[in-house]
């Protein structure tokens, strides 16, 4: 891995040389699922079944190590049940490694959005990797269904009120505005998608709740 991938990897996390704990020197900047969603190369439910150590190409640069996943489910980008997919992550935590904190025995099911950094496949301790059994029946809609619809919109956090926004093609977000983990009504249950415009108008977008019509038996089906 290069040290140009290494540091796109690290993109949308800042990095805090601190004294102390290293463990604290991986700060994630907030990031709504949708966001998540659309910037990730590839989207998938999967099962951790193995890590394997990576080479550092040399002693300056980070150790790697590499998941395999067996892929149950495929929302964007490649792999189709039964694939195996093989992702990246920086092994260190105090440099946004991801370690998976569950068996590696593919038992359990995760939702996993993925960035291509040059030919592998990345995920960092930023990057949404979630067990599925905990990702609410909305979130689920907005994965199969509703995120995708909304990538030419943005999503903007705000740390402030007013939330400053420079076009009406953005959405504020402001779930961290109560919770500092960002994980409010806003990140759970809504997506920032297009609305209906007038000719020459400018695109427009806007929250959608996508719960009313997703029920809790349509998000366990198979094919979601």
């Amino acid at each position: 891995m290069s040290p140009v991938a290494s540091s796109r990897l690290l993109a949308g996390a800042i990095l805090a040389l601190v004294l102390g704990d290293p463990t604290d020197a991986c700060t994630c900047m907030p990031r709504h699922p949708q966001t998540a969603f659309c910037q990730a190369d590839v989207v998938i439910r999967g099962k951790f079944v193995g890590v394997t150590p990576l080479s550092p190409s040399g002693e300056e640069f980070p150790s790697w190590i590499r998941y395999e996943i067996n892929v149950t489910k495929t929302y964007k980008g490649i792999g189709s049940p039964g694939d195996v997919l093989f992702i990246d992550s920086l092994e260190e935590e105090s440099l946004c490694g991801y370690r998976h904190p569950g068996p590696l025995d593919g038992k359990e099911e995760y939702l996993i959005m993925a960035e291509r950094q040059g030919k592998p496949l990345t995920i960092s301790l930023c990057s949404f990797v979630r067990l599925w059994g905990r990702v609410p029946p909305s979130q689920r809609r907005g994965v199969s269904q509703a995120y995708g619809e909304g990538c030419a919109c943005e999503v903007v956090p705000c740390h402030s009120m007013p939330c400053k926004l420079s076009g009406n093609a953005q959405c504020p977000w402001t779930d961290g505005l109560q919770d500092w983990n960002w994980q409010g009504p806003q990140a759970e249950r809504q997506a920032c998608l297009p609305r209906p415009s007038q000719p020459l108008e400018d695109s427009f977008c806007a929250w959608e709740t996508l719960e009313d019509s997703f029920s809790e038996a349509t998000a366990n089906s198979p094919g979601l």
